[in-house]
């Protein structure tokens, strides 16, 4: 991953309603996530092409007080972000779609009564850069007008484009590599009306990275029966883990050579 600085901007007025923002800025790409990630969660991922993004941290203003941070810190955000959207369950409500611009942008909004929130999913795709964002609302100001403007879609789109950018905005490794797929997907999804299959962004990588935690897991516990005295009941333990985790490794194998 490229060179990153991270920062934390708040409002400086007591009295202002919104969140503090938590960057990532590199010449890549800049994430933006709410520092309410379990009420009001949101993320805002901007990628960039040919290094267009400065990484400099902003000076605070009188209005905003920025604060720099670690990437261990940001990352707490970023994860117990993901976390929250990775429980909401996008079904059950009302969705919609902005048809203004199709070749380059997509606004798509739903409406829960229970819980009582407004999930907004924006995707926008241009020679210059694309910009994925989810945001969580629980107000339901925008539905009157929304409800007159936007057209519905099916809550199986909807779920598809939000597991989508779910997708691509968890993986910051494969913002580059997958920003024109991302959008290329949606596009296909939502243009043809209904639902389609197999839109995940690249198995592959995923077979990939299960496998290597899963072999990094396996070398953990050999270390551990060789340095550690164990009772023997724990010892047995491990190593059956390790069986499993064999296993694992030997049908992940044979599902890449199919």
């Amino acid at each position: 991953m490229t060179k990153s600085n991270y920062w934390i901007e708040r409002p400086v007025s007591n009295s202002s309603n919104g969140h503090a923002g938590v960057h990532q800025a590199s010449k890549d790409f800049i994430i933006i996530v709410s520092d309410s990630a379990d009420f009001s969660p949101s993320m805002e991922v901007c990628v960039g092409r040919a290094d267009c993004f400065s990484v400099q941290v902003p000076r605070s203003t009188k209005t905003h007080k920025v604060n720099r941070v670690r990437e261990d810190v940001f990352l707490q955000y970023f994860n117990q972000t993901m976390a929250t959207f990775r429980r909401l369950d996008p079904g059950g409500g009302e969705y919609y779609i902005d048809t203004e611009d199709y070749s380059e942008c997509y606004q798509l909004e739903a409406f829960y009564e229970k819980p009582h929130i407004q999930l907004s999913l924006h995707l926008e795709h241009s020679v210059r850069m694309t910009n994925c964002s989810i945001d969580v609302s629980h107000s339901f100001s925008r539905r009157p007008g929304i409800r007159r403007n936007y057209v519905p879609i099916s809550e199986s789109a909807f779920r598809q484009a939000y597991g989508l950018m779910l997708e691509f905005c968890s993986d910051r490794d494969a913002y580059n590599r997958f920003q024109d797929k991302l959008f290329a997907q949606v596009q296909a999804l939502l243009c043809k009306g209904k639902p389609v299959g197999g839109l995940a962004l690249d198995a592959g990588m995923y077979f990939d990275k299960a496998r290597e935690e899963m072999l990094d897991r396996r070398k953990s516990i050999e270390l551990r029966l060789v340095s550690a005295d164990e009772p023997p009941q724990k010892r047995r333990e491990l190593r059956a883990e390790m069986r499993g985790i064999d296993f694992c490794v030997s049908v992940l194998d044979s599902r890449r050579s199919l």
